[in-house]
């Protein structure tokens, strides 16, 4: 996903020794220490006490890190998409329409999983976030096409068809990557090119459960005009808000 808005993007794979937080954040440093400018996170662990002491691994000076904000829909907070350091990436799903960019666009929602949205319990409210529903830091911040992804894997049997927000993480960090700023983007000025960016309107992540009793219908579950959790400011325009 991040060769395909980057093509040119070179890419490092950093793998690490297990699933577990030191790990995790032993990948992140390295990482960082080997020069990659955008850093890219498919996986999020519970927001405890026990993830966020390695909280500092994932706000490298000079670096971006991009992390999914999970696939149970809305519930809590997922580490490190609730770091404010971290761009938290969520998910959509796109259809074929008239007008004139082609394509409409919906919070990713299916039987059994969906993008995820939560309120922090732990991360303050950065000053750049205005939501006023959680008091506390919300994901996401923003999305991209999450479902329906082919991929060829040969241990699979050839093409399989892929979704969730392991996919619109790497795809949001390959356009960071094409807009080569890398070294000095923050969120604080994603949030200040929210024109740059398609606003989502429609759907909502609570898969098997209507939204009323999810969150009352709330933007923290239901797309509205704006911002709204499940997919942030919306999907990315090209690299202009990047």
């Amino acid at each position: 996903m991040i060769s395909v808005a980057c093509p040119r993007c070179h890419i490092l794979v950093v793998e690490g020794n297990s699933p577990s937080a030191p790990d995790l954040a032993a990948t992140e440093r390295t990482a960082a220490r080997l020069g990659a400018q955008v850093i890219s996170n498919s996986y999020g662990i519970g927001e405890n006490g026990f993830s966020l002491p390695f909280r500092r691994a994932y706000q490298p000076r000079g670096r971006t890190v991009v992390a999914s904000s999970g696939d149970s829909g809305f519930t809590n907070a997922s580490f490190p998409a609730d770091l404010p350091t971290v761009i938290s990436a969520g998910g959509t799903m796109l259809a074929r329409a008239h007008g004139r960019r082609g394509w409409h666009e919906r919070v990713w929602q299916q039987a059994d999983a969906a993008g995820g949205s939560g309120c922090s319990a732990w991360i303050a409210k950065p000053v750049w976030q205005h939501d006023a529903h959680c008091a506390m830091r919300t994901i996401s911040d923003i999305s991209a096409v999450a479902t329906n992804i082919p991929v060829f894997d040969p241990a699979y049997g050839g093409w399989v068809t892929l979704a969730g927000t392991s996919v619109s993480a790497p795809l949001i960090a390959g356009i960071i990557g094409l807009a080569g700023n890398g070294a000095s983007l923050t969120n604080a000025r994603i949030y200040r090119h929210a024109r740059s960016f398609f606003d989502v309107t429609a759907g909502s992540n609570t898969p098997g459960n209507p939204p009323l009793v999810a969150c009352g219908a709330d933007y923290m579950c239901v797309a509205k005009k704006g911002y709204d959790a499940p997919t942030g400011l919306g999907t990315p325009d090209g690299p202009g808000g990047l």
